[in-house]
């Protein structure tokens, strides 16, 4: 692009072309100014050329008319030579296609190359190979002078694993204690000791009366349990013979006066419905307005009524406590053999029970006396349902009605199940409900086995408690407590024993441990010194190929990560292209590139992007690779030759291809500051549009507004 260059107007005077000062047009500024000062300008050239053309014809008209010539007069008459027009280059504003690509050179490379250094500085001790050679992968290709510096780092690391092994092994061999156990031990037979003598003072001591009691009451459990199997007997009897009767009644066919009870019933419902539909009655609301003040009536009767002493009510609980102890001592006495005739034995339970029943019923006459919450909250609650039944008769609802038809269909509907007969589901579930009562009846029958089982039990202990120990129990329990007491002797022995032999096997492995674990510092320590002095001090192929590149000799001194040589792959060839790193980002694997070569003129050779420069080293003594490489689908060779390494190609990676566009030739572009614009031609007078630009390519910009297809612009000059 260049900078504008605004055309100057031109002027004749005198005959000859001359250039007015003070008539050059603005380029940046609006059509007003550039109006304006043509205006001006073409003012101030009037004037001048009027003045010339009457001061010519003056002198003309002089010359002319003197009578002292004769013939053409000597002096040359003035002429007006044109004007020059300068010569510009224009051109079409078009429409196309533009596209934004990055172009660079590439060379012909190996699909697989690196470059390999060292990752330390030193001085190269050997160099195993030379330019052209072939290698292997892991083959060393050079190294650098360390000396003995490995074997010694070798040695110092197995040290260490020596130590650590010697080091697990003292640990391993822990002091076994066992005094712990042995202590457990000796109070478990101090436990056992204890209950040994508790054992044997129970066996001298007569029988306490505790165990009797206990003894005893175990029987009456089992007694208890004993009745209570026996009345869930006769419970699951009395079910069985309603269910029976239920089944028997429903197998009965219908008889005339559940027929016409069920009739009686549907036309008391329709009844209701037609008073229902007709509205409520005067004395129906009277009725339920008499039911809301009786129960108010029951209401204030309950509140009002005089409160019982609540000492009176403490006493009736007393005397019901009482009877209740009467009745315990009266089977006391019988479990005790104090009543063995049946006859005083019945009379004494008899009265005692009778004795029970007056006081519960004189407690429940006190307690009858004053009402409950629950019943004053009961009685409220008729209230509100008295008054909620007047409001619905003094307010009659839509669903009184539907309630009524509902009412009608259901006794209908009873009607047509006693004329049908019985239902077969409600007889099949009646006789399942039979059947589950049968099998409650049958375990119930083995809950009284099992009770009067556990009856003879409690019997025969409570004949065990009150006979007392014998001889030979006694002699056992003291026979126990020598054994236990020897026992114990012999742990608290072994355990004085055992806590010497642990102590000092403990103070031993703890000395040892300690050497040890010394050790291993000291073997770390001697390693962490070696690895410091030693680096990588080996390059190694990372993969087969051949060496390309060599750029040190052994003896030659080198800088940690110096590309030392190059090694390329000889499995196929690529292009190693060197792009910008402002044009990097906008790149990605996998997109097409266009090259050209030498060896295919005029041919367009397809290829991608398949790796991208990278920052960071992935392997040991190989540099990062910065270059972008792109895979070609080589064609078939040529006369010329085939693609070799180092050959170059001319690369283009398209980023972006925009159809329909407007654009200009780059020369059509002026930027002043900040300012784009183009010139064209507006008749004689150049004229200038700020325009907004998009994609350049080397030849051509696209504008984004500001022109139109069609439109003439000055593209520079000739």
């Amino acid at each position: 692009m260049s900078a504008a260059s605004p055309d100057v107007p031109e002027a004749i005077s005198g005959g000859t072309i001359d250039r007015i000062p003070g008539t050059e047009l603005p380029v940046a500024g609006t059509r007003r100014d550039v109006a304006l000062a043509s205006r001006g300008a073409s003012a101030r050239l009037l004037g001048r050329v009027v003045l010339g053309t009457v001061g010519l014809a003056v002198f003309t008209g002089v010359i002319g008319c003197n009578p002292l010539t004769d013939g053409p007069s000597p002096f040359p008459t003035a002429t007006v030579r044109p004007t020059a027009t300068p010569n510009r280059a224009y051109s079409t504003v078009r429409v196309g296609t533009i596209i934004d690509a990055v172009k660079t050179l590439g060379r012909v490379v190996a699909a697989q190359e690196a470059d390999l250094n060292f990752r330390n500085t030193g001085r190269i001790r050997d160099v195993l190979v030379q330019p052209g050679d072939l290698v292997t992968a892991g083959q060393v290709l050079a190294e650098l002078d360390q000396r003995d510096l490995p074997w010694q780092l070798s040695r110092a690391r197995l040290g260490v694993r020596q130590a650590e092994a010697r080091l697990e092994a003292s640990v391993a061999r822990q002091v076994v204690d066992t005094v712990q156990v042995d202590e457990l031990a000796v109070q478990s037979a101090v436990v056992q000791l204890a209950g040994a003598k508790l054992a044997q003072s129970r066996l001298d001591a007569d029988v306490p009366d505790a165990d009797v009691l206990d003894a005893r009451s175990r029987i009456a459990s089992a007694r208890s349990a004993l009745d209570t199997a026996r009345f869930a007997i006769r419970a699951r009897d009395a079910d069985l013979a309603v269910k029976q009767a239920e089944l028997a009644v429903k197998l009965m066919p219908p008889n005339a006066q559940e027929i016409a009870r069920a009739r009686l019933e549907i036309e008391i419902a329709r009844v209701r419905l037609a008073q229902t539909e007709a509205g409520p009655r005067a004395e129906d609301i009277r009725a339920a307005e008499i039911l809301v003040d009786q129960e108010r009536t029951r209401l204030a009767r309950l509140t009002d009524s005089s409160p019982v002493r609540a000492e009176d009510i403490a006493g009736g609980r007393l005397e019901l406590l009482r009877a209740v102890g009467v009745v315990t001592r009266v089977f006391a006495d019988i479990d005790a053999g104090l009543l063995v005739a049946a006859v005083p034995r019945t009379s004494a339970i008899a009265s005692a029970r009778n004795g029970v029943d007056v006081a519960r019923n004189a407690l429940e006459k006190l307690l009858a006396t004053v009402p409950s919450a629950t019943e004053i909250e009961a009685q409220r609650a008729s209230i509100r349902l008295a008054e909620i039944a007047l409001e619905r008769l003094r307010s009659p609802q839509t669903f009184d009605a539907e309630s009524a038809r509902v009412a009608v269909k259901v006794a209908e509907a009873r009607l047509a199940q006693l004329v049908a007969g019985p239902n077969e589901a409600e007889i099949a579930s009646i006789r399942a409900q039979i059947s589950a009562i049968e099998l409650a009846r049958d375990g119930a029958k083995g809950a009284v086995n099992v009770a009067e089982a556990n009856l003879q039990a409690a019997e025969s202990r409570l004949a065990f408690v009150l006979e007392g120990p014998n001889r030979f129990d006694r002699d056992d329990a003291a026979n126990r407590i020598s054994a236990v007491q020897a026992q114990i002797t012999a742990l608290s022995d072994r355990v004085d024993t055992n806590r010497q032999a642990a102590d000092q096997a403990r103070t031993i492995a703890t000395f040892d441990q300690e050497t040890l674990r010394r050790a291993v510092a000291q073997a770390r320590l001697d390693v962490s010194n070696f690895e410091d002095q030693t680096g990588d001090v080996r390059i190694v192929a990372p993969f087969p190929g051949r060496i390309t590149r060599l750029a040190a000799r052994p003896g030659d001194t080198v800088q940690a990560f110096f590309p030392v040589m190059n090694l390329s792959s000889l499995e196929g060839v690529v292009v190693k292209a060197d792009i910008s790193e402002a044009d990097v980002p906008r790149l990605q694997e996998g997109m097409p590139v266009d090259l050209t070569l030498d060896i295919y003129p005029g041919q367009l050779i397809r290829g991608r992007i398949i790796s991208l420069p990278v920052s960071t080293t992935e392997r040991v003594g190989a540099a990062p690779d910065r270059a972008t490489r792109i895979a070609v689908d080589w064609p078939a060779p040529t006369p010329l030759g085939r693609p070799e390494l180092g050959m170059l190609a001319r690369v283009q990676i398209t980023l972006l291809s925009k159809p329909d566009v407007l654009l200009v030739p780059n020369t059509a572009i002026k930027i002043v500051g900040k300012r784009k614009f183009i010139e064209y031609m507006d008749g004689d007078i150049r004229r200038s549009r700020n325009v907004e630009l998009g994609i350049q390519t080397d030849t051509d910009t696209e504008v984004l507004s500001g022109v139109q297809p069609g439109m003439v612009v000055i593209a520079g000059q000739n």
